[in-house]
């Protein structure tokens, strides 16, 4: 006799998506290459999960060009590391 599928199985996508919340992030990004992990994401988006060194780098022009909560979100940062 075969094996049901257990993506067939009724449930199984809220079952599935209630293991996946309930695992710490690290386990979900586990094995991901860097581009995997950053997939989908907005290229200001992306800025915010750059090292604070690197944006330090970046030029007030591109920081004045970015969306108000992504440029307060990186002044906070900067903020945060100085001393």
């Amino acid at each position: 006799m075969k094996q049901p599928d257990i993506e067939e199985l009724p449930g199984y996508e809220e079952m599935f998506q209630k293991l996946v919340e309930a695992m710490p992030v690290e386990k979900r990004l586990a094995g991901l290459a860097p581009e995997q992990r950053l997939a989908g994401l907005a290229p200001e988006q992306v800025l915010l999960a750059l090292p604070v060194e690197v944006l330090r780098m970046l030029s007030e022009e591109h920081l004045q060009s970015l969306p108000a909560d992504v440029q307060e979100t990186i002044k906070k940062r900067l903020r945060g590391t100085a001393h």
